[in-house]
C-alpha cells in the first residue's frame, strides 16, 4: 500500500510534465523542438547548478553557522539557496537565448521553450520516484511512511512549479525581445524568493507531517499564484 502511494504521486507528477507539454503542443501548433530546447536547458542548468552546490554548500554552511548566530546563519543560508537558482537558471537562459537563435522565437515559441524548462523536472521527478518503488520492491531501500494526506502534495507543487518556470520564462524571453533588461532582474528575484522559501521549509520548517507539507504548499501556492495570472497575462499579447 505504501509503494501504491508512491507510484500515485510519481505517475501524477510524470503525467503533469507530460500532458501540460503534449496539449500546449497540440493546441497552439508549436514545434517540438522549442519543447525540447527548453527541456534540455533545463538539464543543463540544473547539472551547472549541482556542479557547484555539492562542493560548495555544505562548506558554506558550516561556515556560516561557526561565524553567525544560528538565527541569522540559517536565513542568510536560505537566502544563498535561492540566490544559486536564480544565478542558474534564469542567469543560464539569458545567456543561452541572449547569444542564440533562440532570441528570435515568437511568442508561442516562447512558451513551448518555458513548458519544456517547466515539465521536464516533473517528468524526472516522476520517473525518480518510479525507480525508488523499484529499489523498494527489490529491497535495495527501506519503505518510507506516507500518509495519503500527503500523495497529492508533489502533483500539485509540480502544477505550480511549471507555472513558475514559465512565467520567469517568459519575463527572461520578453526582456530581451524588447531590450529591458529589468524583465530579467524581476524573474531572478522572484524565482529566488521563491527557491528562499523552498529552502527555509527544507532545512528549517520541516516537511515531514502531512500539517507542514499543506502549509508550505499553500504559501507556495499564494507566491506562485503570480505566475499563473503573469503567464495568462503573456498569452493575451499574441
Amino acid at each position: 500500500m505504501l509503494m501504491l502511494k508512491i507510484i500515485i504521486s510519481g505517475g501524477g507528477m510524470f503525467l503533469v510534465g507530460l500532458l501540460f507539454s503534449l496539449i500546449f503542443k497540440r493546441k497552439k501548433r508549436v514545434a517540438f523542438i522549442y519543447i525540447l530546447y527548453g527541456a534540455i536547458i533545463w538539464i543543463v542548468t540544473i547539472a551547472l547548478k549541482f556542479c557547484w552546490a555539492v562542493p560548495v554548500n555544505k562548506l558554506l554552511n558550516n561556515w556560516i553557522y561557526t561565524v553567525l548566530p544560528a538565527k541569522i546563519a540559517g536565513p542568510l543560508f536560505w537566502v544563498y539557496v535561492g540566490l544559486l537558482t536564480g544565478i542558474f537558471e534564469c542567469g543560464g537562459i539569458y545567456l543561452i537565448i541572449r547569444y542564440s537563435r533562440l532570441k528570435k522565437m515568437s511568442l508561442f515559441e516562447s512558451y513551448g521553450f518555458g513548458y519544456g524548462f517547466g515539465c521536464i523536472e516533473a517528468i524526472l521527478l516522476g520517473l525518480a520516484q518510479f525507480a525508488a518503488v523499484a529499489a523498494m520492491a527489490t529491497g535495495k531501500a527501506p519503505v518510507p511512511y506516507i500518509g495519503w494526506l500527503t500523495v497529492p502534495a508533489p502533483i500539485v507543487e509540480r502544477v505550480m512549479t511549471i507555472f513558475l518556470h514559465l512565467f520567469t520564462t517568459l519575463l527572461i524571453i520578453y526582456g530581451i525581445k524588447e531590450r529591458k533588461p529589468y524583465f530579467f532582474w524581476l524573474s531572478f528575484l522572484y524565482k529566488s524568493f521563491v527557491d528562499t522559501i523552498a529552502a527555509w521549509a527544507q532545512l528549517s520548517f520541516g516537511v515531514t507531517t502531512a500539517s507542514h507539507i499543506w502549509i508550505v504548499e499553500g504559501i507556495l501556492l499564494i507566491v506562485t499564484s503570480v505566475s499563473i495570472v503573469g503567464s495568462i497575462m503573456f498569452l493575451q499579447k499574441k
